[in-house]
């Protein structure tokens, strides 16, 4: 997408007429049924009014927002991309609201949901794709396609809205507020904890907000590590582990002197979890692992990991990364049986700065604070202070309150397409994606098991990854190379840096065409 479109979306957007505000009244939050957004961009135009469920475009027409295009050749454009256009008048609208809702829905009764999966063929046949205004844009004058979702997933207009929204229309800080700016942020922000807790099946008062998945397994490190872990004691991690599952206990380590080992993993990337239940000993006090690792797309079974270290010794603690298995998978932490896990909003279609710990009640009722500060006191005196409880007890400070709505927001974006929508995508995009790459020659393939995510992560015997890597951008493909912020599992494998390839959502089979078709060409150039 052009900036200068973007910036007329977001103008127009700001200034709209008073049809455009009329119709709006009775189009937004859901109130047809159906999610719709205004002032879309769709390269080279911006819709009035657009639900990408449905394909459906409302164009409200009077001569302010002249695109200067007739409106025949608009339209046709908008047809030839799969759309069904509705045009109004501007008087028409104020004057015959009902009627023109009236055409909406007898229109939306008539269109079939689009169908979730991609089909060979056709740019436009995945539609969740045009949920995301990034991807219309190109990438050195090709349609981009991200395969970096790994790294950080695109944000839908749904999140761009909802964070907006509250920037616009209430922001405030929460929680101490009498007036209704405060009040209406403090809901919809304590609104989004519950939102989790569905999300990954715990409770609302076990869900803690934190930057990010980082964030929480030090928060973890830091309170319940230096409060119950003491020299000797044995911390458990997998040799896949991402540096912020092992940095946070090397500096717990160095503080306590606990004792790190780590679970081998074989050459299919899969955990040996045969040696690892050799490896519990009376000293084993916690097992940290990584549920999807980010570098092998490898899918750990982590409730049998925590089935066998409860099962040596029911007071282990495990904690489960699921930075990457949130966004790939349905979650469930009282199937997985674990103690703690993490996640990240800006993997899961959120923005950066909001995370997640949860933890199992119980245990976070014993963990001291994390961090000092306001609202997550009881009482404060010069001589002493009081706590408040979970989750509250681990929120210093003013939280990041627009982000977390936003994670609100991916939340429902998520909910509405269906976790099992997804994953079957996914899997169906990267049974196509194997079979594309291992026509490129000398490609060698790191996480070959058999559960397996969407993440590729390989080498190539003609060229370095970062040089390939730069020839992909000029193909307009993003990918992410080097060693992942996991070195050791790189060194496992003998190199120091992959090439990555990760799904999304909005992925198709176009971004894998266009990855193979890039991989051929930097070949050519590199060999």
């Amino acid at each position: 997408m052009r900036p200068d479109l973007t910036h007329r979306a977001r103008s127009l957007r700001n200034n709209p007429t008073e049809a455009e505000k009329a119709l709006w009244a009775k189009l937004k939050h859901g109130q047809m049924g159906v999610k719709f957004r205004r002032q879309h961009p769709v390269r080279p135009y911006v819709l009035d009014f657009f639900c990408a469920e449905r394909g459906l475009v409302i164009e409200v027409d009077g001569g302010q927002h002249n695109e200067n295009k007739r409106d025949d050749e608009r339209t046709a454009f908008l047809e030839s991309k799969g759309y069904v256009v509705l045009r109004f008048w501007n008087n028409e609208v104020l004057g015959n609201i009902e009627g023109v809702i009236e055409m909406v829905r007898n229109t939306l009764s008539a269109l079939p949901p689009l169908s979730p999966f991609p089909q060979v063929g056709g740019g436009n046949s995945n539609p969740w794709r045009r949920d995301f205004p990034v991807l219309e844009r190109a990438i050195n004058n090709r349609p981009v396609a991200y395969l970096d979702s790994a790294a950080s997933a695109q944000k839908p207009q749904a999140v761009i809205d909802a964070m907006r929204e509250v920037m616009e229309d209430h922001y405030a800080n929460i929680h101490r507020g009498l007036y209704e700016f405060s009040q209406v942020t403090t809901q919809k922000f304590e609104g989004v904890r519950a939102k989790v807790a569905a999300f990954i099946g715990g409770a609302e008062k076990e869900i803690v907000f934190t930057r990010n998945a980082t964030e929480a397994i030090n928060l973890v490190a830091q309170s319940w590590g230096r409060a119950f872990l003491r020299r000797g004691d044995e911390v458990i991690l997998t040799e896949m582990e991402h540096h912020a599952n092992i940095v946070p206990w090397q500096l717990l380590r160095d503080q306590t002197g606990i004792v790190i080992k780590t679970i081998p993993v074989r050459d299919d990337g899969t955990l040996d979890l045969d040696a690892f239940a050799r490896m519990l000993t009376p000293a084993v006090k916690l097992v940290s692992a990584v549920h999807i690792s980010n570098a092998l797309g490898t899918i750990n079974n982590v409730k049998k990991i925590t089935e066998i270290a409860k099962k040596f010794n029911p007071e282990i603690k495990v904690l489960v990364d699921g930075s990457q298995a949130a966004v790939h998978n349905t979650v469930n932490v009282r199937d997985i049986g674990c103690d703690f896990y993490v996640l990240t909003g800006h993997k899961l279609y959120g923005p950066t700065g909001a995370g997640v710990l949860w933890g199992r009640y119980d245990v976070l009722e014993t963990m001291p604070p994390y961090q000092g500060g306001g609202d997550m006191i009881e009482q404060v005196t010069f001589e002493r202070t009081t706590y408040k409880p979970p989750p509250a007890r681990f929120e210093a400070g003013t939280p990041a309150i627009v982000e977390v709505i936003g994670l609100g927001a991916a939340l429902d974006y998520l909910n509405d397409i269906g976790m099992d929508a997804i994953m079957a995508h996914e899997a169906d995009l990267l049974a196509y994606a194997m079979q594309a790459l291992e026509e490129v020659e000398g490609l060698t393939f790191y996480g070959t098991g058999p559960e397996k995510a969407g993440i590729i992560s390989f080498t190539a015997a003609w060229g370095h990854p970062g040089d390939i890597g730069m020839i992909l951008d000029q193909c307009g493909v993003a990918v992410r190379t080097g060693h992942h912020c996991c070195q050791p599992i790189m060194k496992r494998f003998g190199t120091d840096a992959t090439i990555r390839a990760s799904l999304g959502l909005y992925s198709n089979r176009e971004d894998i065409d266009a990855l193979a078709a890039g991989l051929k060409k930097a070949k050519e150039l590199l060999e």
